[in-house]
């Protein structure tokens, strides 16, 4: 009966002949003023009011690397066995044990008096080991007896306006919208709004996060035309050091992004950095010449005149003119179109760094990175993965330092941040950065230019669910080398997952390293391993 309802009052059907009667008493009825109206849809209202999303992680680790410093206790990232105090712990010493929390809240209010169209948003975070610290000021820390830390931390503070388009926070489909994002806010490497993008958006296009993932504060424009193209622009200062001197480094981005088929994405990038910061900014400095860099396994470029083994003389300050241009290209890179996806990208960082009273050096560096990935049974964990990733060498020397007339490797934002890059999709634990990590995250290769020289990596993985979508086990591994010293290890792991209650996640996961040897350094006495559990809870 509705749908024969519907028929009865469309205009099609009021000038079929076979109505009853006549056709002046069928315009009649039709013209009648207690006809009902057509039926019109309407657009939702926009949401309005506030808005919360909550992030608890829980990790008890166990694992053969420690700490050689007892001054390094809270946060700590970069290579294993680097500047950053971290070794294996030696054959016969009892593993460490030690249990990480963490506390993300997010924060979106859009006031009713804007209709939607503005957004205020906030994200803080508290993070801590059981046991660390107490009484105390400072991040990282603050899970000790007694608590009473102040340790809030300040992520995200911007303000959103929805330009043209549709009111609330989606794109308006396959109309056309633009939302300005200005303050401190998440900074990947791709065209979309993280605001409104899905974990595979960001993590599978662009430069897949390889080169920048994380905060900054600037504008943004995020756009999308016809639904067929959707673009960024942004602007951002990393570092304002003296307000009215010219010492400050800043970065624009420019990302398009064109859907020419069915599940198929093609993108255009272009970067600019200027750093006029002389290589002091940060607490380590920054730059590809920094202490900052190194710890985090990018290059630190030895820029002195005299780098005799014997000479006293104290490094430069340097500038440097950096910009990368590159594409991707996609097909169903969520695997929500298919079975089958894949993704490709390929990138050239070029550019100078200014020495004070010495030659320019030029910078010309390469990254390529490929993955495939095939779910063959039910659930979403059932999926087999492959990843090969590549970045060019350094010619002055393996181990980054050699300085030099050039500099062949690539510099991404590790060089100018801590965690400034973020590479989550090649599925390993020690061999590259755990994506898992609360504040112990370390790696033979952490940055992707392997201090200077260079990486052939791959990573492969095979999932498989028992129960779909609700337990997955997995096994996977990895294999790293760089392009002129030999490999750098093997890494073997495996997890299992499950989901007690609707967005909660308990997993047990746990990797070994095989030969592992970071740049310069021996082998380990024996293989580097780890062992966790972790409880994910995402509220809303």
């Amino acid at each position: 009966m509705p749908v024969l309802f519907l028929l009865l009052n469309s205009p099609a059907f009021a000038q079929t002949p076979d109505w009853p009667g006549t056709g002046e008493q069928a315009a009649h009825v039709l013209d009648d003023d207690d006809a009902l109206p057509d039926v019109v849809p309407t657009a939702p209202p926009p949401k309005t009011g506030l808005e919360f999303v909550g992030i608890l992680d829980v990790k008890p680790a166990v694992s053969n690397i420690g700490s050689s410093s007892a001054y390094v206790n809270g946060q700590i990232v970069g290579t294993l066995g680097g500047t950053n105090a971290t070794v294996v712990k030696d054959a016969g010493t009892a593993p460490g044990f030690a249990t990480e929390q963490r506390v993300g809240a997010f924060f979106k209010y859009r006031p009713k008096l804007l209709d939607g169209r503005a957004t205020l948003g906030a994200a803080f975070e508290v993070d801590f080991a059981w046991g660390d610290s107490s009484y105390g000021t400072g991040g990282n820390t603050g899970g000790a007896f007694g608590a009473d830390q102040v340790n809030l931390q300040t992520r995200r503070l911007y303000g959103k306006f929805r330009l043209w388009g549709p009111a609330g926070s989606k794109s308006a489909g396959k109309g056309s919208s633009a939302d300005l994002v200005a303050g401190l806010q998440f900074v990947g490497d791709g065209v979309y709004d993280p605001d409104t993008a899905r974990l595979d958006d960001l993590t599978r296009s662009g430069g897949h996060l390889l080169f920048f993932g994380t905060e900054a504060a600037g504008l943004t424009l995020y756009g999308v035309q016809a639904g067929v193209f959707r673009y960024r622009a942004g602007a951002y200062t990393l570092y304002e050091q003296g307000l009215a001197d010219a010492d400050d480094v800043t970065l624009w981005m420019g990302d398009v992004e064109w859907r020419p088929a069915f599940a198929v994405r093609v993108g255009v990038h272009a970067w600019y950095l200027r750093d006029r910061a002389g290589g002091s900014a940060g607490i380590l400095g920054s730059g590809p010449s920094s202490a900052l860099s190194e710890l985090q396994g990018g290059p630190r470029l030895d820029l002195r005149a005299d780098t005799s083994a014997t000479s006293t003389e104290a490094a430069p300050e340097t500038s440097a003119a950096l910009a990368w241009l590159g594409g991707d290209v996609g097909y169903n890179p969520g695997l929500d179109n298919g079975r089958f996806g894949a993704t490709g990208s390929a990138f050239l960082d070029a550019g100078r760094i200014y020495v004070i009273d010495q030659k320019d050096v030029p910078v010309l560096g390469v990254l390529a990175d490929v993955e495939a990935r095939y779910r063959y049974a039910a659930g979403a964990g059932s999926v087999v993965r492959a990843e090969a990733l590549y970045t060019s060498a350094d010619s002055a020397g393996a181990d980054g330092h050699g300085g030099g007339a050039s500099y062949g490797g690539v510099v991404t934002g590790n060089s100018y941040g801590i965690a400034a890059a973020s590479w989550t999709t090649h599925g390993c634990l020690l061999l590259f950065p755990d994506p898992t990590s609360i504040n112990r995250q370390v790696a033979v290769v952490y940055d992707p230019s392997n201090a200077g020289a260079g990486l052939i990596g791959v990573s492969g993985s095979l999932g498989y669910d028992p129960v779909p979508n609700k337990l997955t086990v997995t096994a996977g591994g990895g294999y790293a080398a760089s392009g002129g010293a030999g490999g750098h290890g093997s890494e073997l792991n495996a997890r299992i997952s499950a989901h007690p209650f609707p967005l909660s996640t308990l997993g047990l996961a746990g990797a070994v390293l095989l030969d592992a040897a970071p740049p310069g350094q021996r082998a380990y006495a024996q293989a580097p391993w780890m062992v966790y559990t972790s409880f994910q809870w995402i509220v809303i």
